[in-house]
């Protein structure tokens, strides 16, 4: 039973602290006090990048390797990724959606994996967004096959 909430309703069953994206240790020494960060910061593009690099767990960053979007919708129009006239903005806002986190990315659960399988899927980011590389009704293997890249499995 416990497991069915935590895959299907994390958030109104209360189990969200045990889901993969929030349940990761924080930076040892953070440039940041974990304890008093606000819900609104998790979605503010002043803040999104400094949490999940030090506190990833307080906002459900676990599984983003430290590489978040500044703001909350690059994914729901993955067409910015390629238009040149958007890219100062992909650039600064939209770094974990159109691929723009730095070469060596970390990733907490895949230690020492710096090289992924292309995505096969068009569609990887937006579901990312929707959370389809941590929901564990697809398969490791599913998620790999179609989003390995975006998912960072090796």
């Amino acid at each position: 039973m416990k497991k069915a909430a935590i895959q299907n309703c994390p958030k109104t069953c209360g189990m969200c602290c045990l889901t993969p994206a929030y349940n990761c240790t924080n930076a040892q020494f953070p440039a940041m006090n974990c304890a008093t960060i606000q819900p609104s910061q998790c979605l503010s593009p002043i803040w999104r990048e400094k949490i999940a690099q030090n506190c990833p767990s307080v906002c459900g960053f676990c599984n983003d390797g430290g590489c978040v979007d500044g703001v909350t919708d690059c994914a729901n129009d993955i067409s910015i990724c390629t238009n040149i006239d958007m890219q100062p903005f992909v650039n600064e806002y939209c770094k974990k959606t159109c691929g723009r986190c730095s070469a060596s990315p970390s990733n907490p659960s895949n230690p020492g994996c710096t090289t992924y399988k292309a995505d096969s899927a068009s569609a990887c980011a937006s579901w990312a967004a929707n959370g389809f590389c941590v929901n564990e009704f697809y398969t490791k293997e599913q998620r790999k096959a179609y989003c390995a890249t975006t998912c960072k499995i090796c």
